[in-house]
Protein backbone atom coordinates (compact mmCIF):
# COMPACT_ATOMS: atom_id res chain seq x y z
CA UNK A 1 0.00 0.00 0.00
CA UNK A 2 1.62 3.24 -0.93
CA UNK A 3 0.59 6.79 0.51
CA UNK A 4 1.27 10.30 -0.45
CA UNK A 5 0.62 13.84 1.11
CA UNK A 6 0.87 16.62 0.05
CA UNK A 7 3.64 19.63 1.95
CA UNK A 8 1.96 22.63 3.08
CA UNK A 9 5.10 24.40 1.60
CA UNK A 10 2.93 27.35 1.88
CA UNK A 11 0.48 26.73 -1.24
CA UNK A 12 -0.02 29.32 -3.72
CA UNK A 13 -3.86 30.02 -5.21
CA UNK A 14 -3.13 30.93 -8.74
CA UNK A 15 -5.90 33.39 -10.24
CA UNK A 16 -5.97 34.85 -13.94
CA UNK A 17 -4.48 38.46 -14.34
CA UNK A 18 -6.95 40.02 -16.66
CA UNK A 19 -7.79 43.72 -17.07
CA UNK A 20 -5.14 44.71 -14.40
CA UNK A 21 -7.18 42.49 -12.06
CA UNK A 22 -6.73 39.08 -10.31
CA UNK A 23 -9.89 36.89 -11.43
CA UNK A 24 -10.98 33.29 -10.82
CA UNK A 25 -10.93 31.53 -14.22
CA UNK A 26 -13.84 29.16 -13.77
CA UNK A 27 -14.26 25.89 -11.29
CA UNK A 28 -11.47 23.42 -13.02
CA UNK A 29 -8.34 23.76 -11.48
CA UNK A 30 -5.49 21.82 -11.55
CA UNK A 31 -2.53 21.03 -8.83
CA UNK A 32 1.26 21.93 -10.07
CA UNK A 33 3.66 19.43 -8.61
CA UNK A 34 7.63 19.88 -7.60
CA UNK A 35 9.25 17.98 -10.10
CA UNK A 36 11.99 17.14 -7.57
CA UNK A 37 9.78 16.10 -5.33
CA UNK A 38 6.44 14.74 -6.37
CA UNK A 39 5.02 15.11 -2.83
CA UNK A 40 5.27 18.68 -2.59
CA UNK A 41 2.35 20.88 -4.22
CA UNK A 42 3.34 24.33 -5.51
CA UNK A 43 -0.03 25.54 -5.54
CA UNK A 44 -3.61 25.50 -7.34
CA UNK A 45 -4.02 26.87 -10.48
CA UNK A 46 -7.40 27.60 -13.10
CA UNK A 47 -7.30 25.41 -15.90
CA UNK A 48 -9.17 28.32 -18.33
CA UNK A 49 -11.49 27.57 -20.59
CA UNK A 50 -12.44 28.87 -24.01
CA UNK A 51 -15.19 31.77 -21.91
CA UNK A 52 -11.62 32.65 -20.39
CA UNK A 53 -9.10 32.79 -22.75
CA UNK A 54 -12.00 35.20 -24.42
CA UNK A 55 -12.07 37.68 -21.87
CA UNK A 56 -8.05 37.74 -21.54
CA UNK A 57 -8.19 38.41 -25.63
CA UNK A 58 -11.13 40.61 -25.13
CA UNK A 59 -9.68 42.61 -22.15
CA UNK A 60 -6.35 43.07 -24.25
CA UNK A 61 -7.88 44.35 -26.94
CA UNK A 62 -9.59 47.08 -25.41
CA UNK A 63 -6.67 48.21 -23.48
CA UNK A 64 -4.35 48.40 -26.70
CA UNK A 65 -5.74 52.19 -27.38
CA UNK A 66 -4.63 53.43 -24.06
CA UNK A 67 -1.42 51.44 -24.34
CA UNK A 68 -0.20 52.19 -27.84
CA UNK A 69 -0.59 56.04 -27.11
CA UNK A 70 1.58 56.22 -24.31
CA UNK A 71 4.86 57.36 -25.14
CA UNK A 72 7.64 55.00 -25.19
CA UNK A 73 9.44 56.91 -22.20
CA UNK A 74 6.46 56.14 -20.42
CA UNK A 75 6.02 52.24 -21.54
CA UNK A 76 9.70 52.64 -20.64
CA UNK A 77 9.39 53.75 -17.01
CA UNK A 78 6.87 50.38 -16.30
CA UNK A 79 10.08 48.24 -17.67
CA UNK A 80 12.38 50.24 -15.15
CA UNK A 81 9.86 49.71 -12.15
CA UNK A 82 9.36 46.25 -13.33
CA UNK A 83 13.26 45.72 -12.64
CA UNK A 84 13.08 47.25 -9.59
CA UNK A 85 10.22 44.49 -8.17
CA UNK A 86 12.40 41.72 -9.92
CA UNK A 87 15.95 42.64 -7.96
CA UNK A 88 14.04 43.20 -4.85
CA UNK A 89 12.15 39.59 -4.53
CA UNK A 90 15.35 37.99 -6.67
CA UNK A 91 15.74 35.54 -3.77
CA UNK A 92 11.83 34.30 -3.87
CA UNK A 93 11.38 34.59 -7.50
CA UNK A 94 14.23 32.25 -7.96
CA UNK A 95 13.19 29.55 -4.77
CA UNK A 96 9.61 29.64 -6.58
CA UNK A 97 11.20 29.18 -10.64
CA UNK A 98 12.79 26.28 -8.40
CA UNK A 99 9.93 24.68 -6.97
CA UNK A 100 8.25 24.89 -10.07
CA UNK A 101 10.63 23.56 -12.79
CA UNK A 102 12.50 20.93 -10.50
CA UNK A 103 16.01 23.29 -10.95
CA UNK A 104 18.83 23.61 -8.90
CA UNK A 105 18.69 26.83 -7.51
CA UNK A 106 22.00 28.19 -9.59
CA UNK A 107 20.25 27.28 -12.97
CA UNK A 108 16.68 28.68 -11.76
CA UNK A 109 18.80 32.02 -10.61
CA UNK A 110 20.10 32.34 -14.20
CA UNK A 111 16.49 32.19 -15.65
CA UNK A 112 15.74 34.72 -13.08
CA UNK A 113 18.42 37.03 -14.13
CA UNK A 114 18.34 36.63 -17.98
CA UNK A 115 14.70 38.02 -17.20
CA UNK A 116 16.03 40.83 -15.40
CA UNK A 117 18.54 41.44 -17.82
CA UNK A 118 15.97 41.52 -20.55
CA UNK A 119 13.63 43.73 -18.45
CA UNK A 120 16.55 46.17 -18.33
CA UNK A 121 17.39 45.97 -22.26
CA UNK A 122 13.54 46.88 -22.90
CA UNK A 123 13.71 49.79 -20.74
CA UNK A 124 17.25 51.05 -22.11
CA UNK A 125 15.43 51.30 -25.62
CA UNK A 126 12.76 53.52 -24.58
CA UNK A 127 15.16 56.57 -24.94
CA UNK A 128 17.05 54.93 -27.91
CA UNK A 129 16.24 56.47 -31.91
CA UNK A 130 13.24 54.57 -33.46
CA UNK A 131 13.36 52.85 -36.66
CA UNK A 132 15.56 52.27 -39.35
CA UNK A 133 16.94 54.00 -42.14
CA UNK A 134 18.08 51.16 -45.12
CA UNK A 135 20.04 51.07 -48.23
CA UNK A 136 17.86 52.31 -51.02
CA UNK A 137 18.08 50.45 -54.96
CA UNK A 138 16.99 53.73 -56.25
CA UNK A 139 19.30 56.58 -56.32
CA UNK A 140 18.60 59.94 -53.97
CA UNK A 141 16.51 57.88 -52.04
CA UNK A 142 16.00 56.76 -48.44
CA UNK A 143 13.86 53.72 -46.95
CA UNK A 144 13.00 53.35 -43.55
CA UNK A 145 11.61 50.83 -41.02
CA UNK A 146 9.64 51.94 -38.42
CA UNK A 147 7.74 49.80 -36.25
CA UNK A 148 4.34 50.33 -34.96
CA UNK A 149 2.15 48.08 -32.72
CA UNK A 150 0.01 45.95 -34.46
CA UNK A 151 -2.76 44.74 -31.60
CA UNK A 152 -3.07 42.03 -28.90
CA UNK A 153 -0.11 39.53 -29.30
CA UNK A 154 -0.12 36.15 -27.75
CA UNK A 155 3.06 33.86 -25.93
CA UNK A 156 2.67 30.36 -25.69
CA UNK A 157 5.77 29.79 -23.43
CA UNK A 158 7.33 25.95 -22.89
CA UNK A 159 8.49 24.91 -19.41
CA UNK A 160 12.29 24.80 -19.16
CA UNK A 161 12.97 28.51 -18.55
CA UNK A 162 9.58 29.51 -17.56
CA UNK A 163 10.79 33.39 -16.41
CA UNK A 164 12.86 34.32 -18.75
CA UNK A 165 11.22 33.24 -22.12
CA UNK A 166 8.14 35.27 -21.66
CA UNK A 167 9.79 38.08 -21.04
CA UNK A 168 11.67 37.51 -24.09
CA UNK A 169 8.70 37.65 -25.79
CA UNK A 170 6.58 39.90 -24.35
CA UNK A 171 9.09 42.57 -23.29
CA UNK A 172 9.89 43.78 -27.15
CA UNK A 173 5.83 43.62 -27.88
CA UNK A 174 4.49 45.44 -24.75
CA UNK A 175 7.61 48.29 -25.66
CA UNK A 176 6.57 48.90 -29.40
CA UNK A 177 2.85 49.29 -27.79
CA UNK A 178 1.04 45.75 -28.56
CA UNK A 179 -0.71 44.72 -25.41
CA UNK A 180 -0.67 40.79 -25.04
CA UNK A 181 -1.55 37.21 -23.44
CA UNK A 182 0.35 34.91 -21.85
CA UNK A 183 -0.39 31.58 -21.58
CA UNK A 184 2.92 29.50 -19.64
CA UNK A 185 3.26 25.70 -19.65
Amino acid sequence: MTSTFAVAAPGIAGKNFIAGQWSEAGHQTFESLNPARFEEVIGVFPRTDATGVAQAVAAAREAFPRWRRLSRIARGECFDRLAQLIKRDLDHLVELVSRESGKVLNEAKADVIEGLHMVQYVFSTARMPHGQVVASEVADKESFILRKPKGVVTAVTPWNFPFAIPLWLLGPSLMEGNTAVLKPS
